[in-house]
């Protein structure tokens, strides 16, 4: 029957892991759109990537300041003395 298709045991394999897994994130990810619009309330993994997003976002503005504040030393002649 394969033959037929064209296609060998590896790649019906392949494909049958792949159905799995897609299907698998797919109902994972309705379950907690549901239960956001049930419940109102976010998840705790959603919780923990607002609040890793938070600490990178400081951790960005923090990187930029001081990346102004060696270019402006840069441009004033000299490094900043800490």
């Amino acid at each position: 029957m394969l033959k037929d298709l064209g296609i060998n045991g590896g790649t019906l394999i392949i494909c049958l892991v792949t159905g799995y897994f897609v299907i698998k994130w797919a109902v994972k990810a309705a379950i907690v759109e549901a239960y956001e619009s049930i419940t109102g309330e976010k998840t705790e993994d959603e919780l923990e990537v607002e609040r890793m997003m938070a600490e990178d976002a400081e951790r960005r503005k923090e990187a930029a300041e001081a990346y102004r504040a060696r270019k402006e030393a840069k441009k004033n002649g000299g490094l900043p003395r800490t």
